[in-house]
């Protein structure tokens, strides 16, 4: 477990009102998911006013004026933030006791530890594809993973510093946690998978569309489709010729 004086700063990106889990029951979850450790939440809203995105006193707000996705509104949280150790989290999931002291732990008692989260996956990085889910078989478990699963993660700050946060050209959503795990990875650092991690995840907001579907952001408007094959081309362009990916294919799989 990590220190009680550590700060750990939750970061949610709001874009719309919605019923529970969101923005009001993370903030009532808040202190048993810290369970005695110093913590703050920091809501980044996109689009969105603080009244409706359901925001209550003592949080932190960052107003984007208008819907700018999630990379640079996870970015303008960590900005504001005060936290040693930066939680990443989407606004419909319900943390249980516990569950950010659990990530921070983790990080905390494993120095090679870059990204943790409570689900991880295995990826073809030079291909561009989803191979596995990764889930720890115990709560003391920590499993090697690619890429931590988006919806709740964490890092110290240092490691969001040094890898420049999360790519902002991955907006409005789609691939920009792939992007950022494997941005950590190719810096030296792991990404872990973490058992006893209490949360639930409803799969609201996150909820993949359908292709057809349009997303609106920065007065833009576009395809979830167009969305999805753009930053995937743009990953590829990234990372498929980096050392990560040539030593994957050598090794013939995923890490």
């Amino acid at each position: 477990m990590s220190s009680a004086t550590t700060m750990i700063s939750l970061c949610v990106a709001v874009y719309r009102d919605h019923g529970e889990p969101n923005l009001a029951s993370l903030q009532r979850d808040l202190p048993a998911a810290l369970a005695g450790q110093a913590g703050e939440l920091v809501a980044a809203l996109n689009g969105i006013d603080a009244e409706l995105a359901g925001v209550s006193a003592g949080a932190i707000t960052v107003d984007l004026g208008i819907n700018r996705g999630v990379a640079p509104a996870w970015n303008a949280a960590a900005r504001a933030a005060r936290g040693e150790i930066l939680v990443f989290c989407n606004d419909d999931v319900k943390l249980g006791s516990g569950a950010l002291a659990r990530l921070a732990g983790a990080l905390d008692e494993n120095p090679r530890a870059g990204v943790v989260g409570p689900l991880g996956s295995r990826w073809d990085l030079a291909g561009a594809k989803h191979l596995s889910w990764v889930k720890p078989a115990s709560a003391d478990e920590l499993a090697s993973c690619d890429v931590v699963s988006g919806f709740l993660f964490a890092c110290h700050r240092e490691t969001w510093v040094e890898v420049a946060g999360f790519d902002e050209r991955y907006a409005p959503a789609s691939w920009e946690e792939v992007d950022f795990c494997t941005a950590v990875r190719a810096s030296g650092r792991e990404c872990y998978a973490v058992g006893g991690v209490a949360c639930a995840h409803e799969w609201g907001v996150s909820r993949r569309q359908p292709p057809w579907a349009r997303a609106h952001w920065c007065g833009r408007s576009e395809t979830w489709r167009s969305i999805h094959r753009r930053n995937r081309r743009r990953f590829l362009q990234k990372w498929s010729e980096h050392p990560l990916a040539r030593a994957q294919t050598s090794a013939g799989g995923g890490a």
